[in-house]
């Protein structure tokens, strides 16, 4: 198969140059416009429809398939976990555009199309850009969709007595502060040591401030939700 003009790096390799995966394939994919020629080794081509010129981005030089086509594309290829796992990830990298996700699927049919409908229906109601930091702060979001919760402000500042504090959720009316132990701003001392003034200060301040692990979240959801959505209730 020869790779040349036209060609377009996709799926997984895309995700690897894109920064949604961590890992670089022993492959590369490719979506190709025609098949000729001997077959390359190391050079893997993808049987889906051309990218529109829209859903082509340029990395390092490299023509590659942009946020939106690549997760569609990766779609067919991923089981549940790996597709929710690359749509965190383009959450957190601010690269999670839904709308244009949706324009991809409007053109030819898609295998796994309706499995990402599904993945990101919770995702519909937050914003474009919605400013998220780790993984787990974009598994949490999901969850408070499907318990229908009100949407909270993400890495938002509060600021008391005089000083500037930066929280992961916040309900304001409520006075409610969620943080999640998966950030990797919370994880060295002069971080610890900034979290720990900033938790009396809040505490000061009448707000209350649950802490959420991993295990929170992956083994007891469905607890989690019913103690977020007691803690958003009015006091009686």
């Amino acid at each position: 198969m020869a790779c040349g003009a036209g060609s377009v790096v996709s799926h997984g390799t895309a995700a690897w140059l894109l920064g949604l995966r961590t890992w670089q394939p022993e492959e590369i994919d490719v979506i190709a416009p025609v098949e000729a020629g001997r077959k390359i080794a190391g050079i893997r081509r993808r049987f889906v429809p051309p990218p529109a010129g829209g859903e082509i981005w340029r990395r390092h030089g490299i023509l590659l398939t942009g946020p939106a086509r690549t997760i569609v594309d990766c779609t067919g290829t991923l089981d549940a976990r790996g597709l929710g796992d690359l749509i965190e990830e383009a959450s957190v990298q601010g690269l999670l555009d839904v709308r244009a996700i949706d324009r991809v699927l409007d053109g030819p049919r898609r295998r796994g199309s309706g499995r990402l409908l599904r993945a990101l229906a919770p995702w519909r109601r937050y914003r474009r850009g919605i400013k998220i930091r780790s993984r787990m702060e974009a598994k949490l979001l999901p969850l408070l969709t499907e318990a229908a919760l009100p949407i909270p402000e993400t890495n938002a500042k509060l600021r008391l007595a005089g000083k500037v504090y930066e929280v992961d959720f916040l309900w304001r009316a409520q006075k409610l502060v969620v943080e999640t132990d998966g950030s990797r701003f919370h994880d060295n001392p002069a971080a610890g040591a900034r979290d720990s003034a900033r938790n009396r200060a809040l505490a000061d301040a009448g707000y209350r401030l649950p802490r959420l692990g991993w295990e929170d979240l992956r083994d007891r959801p469905e607890e989690t939700m019913r103690q977020i959505r007691q803690l958003l209730r009015p006091p009686s």
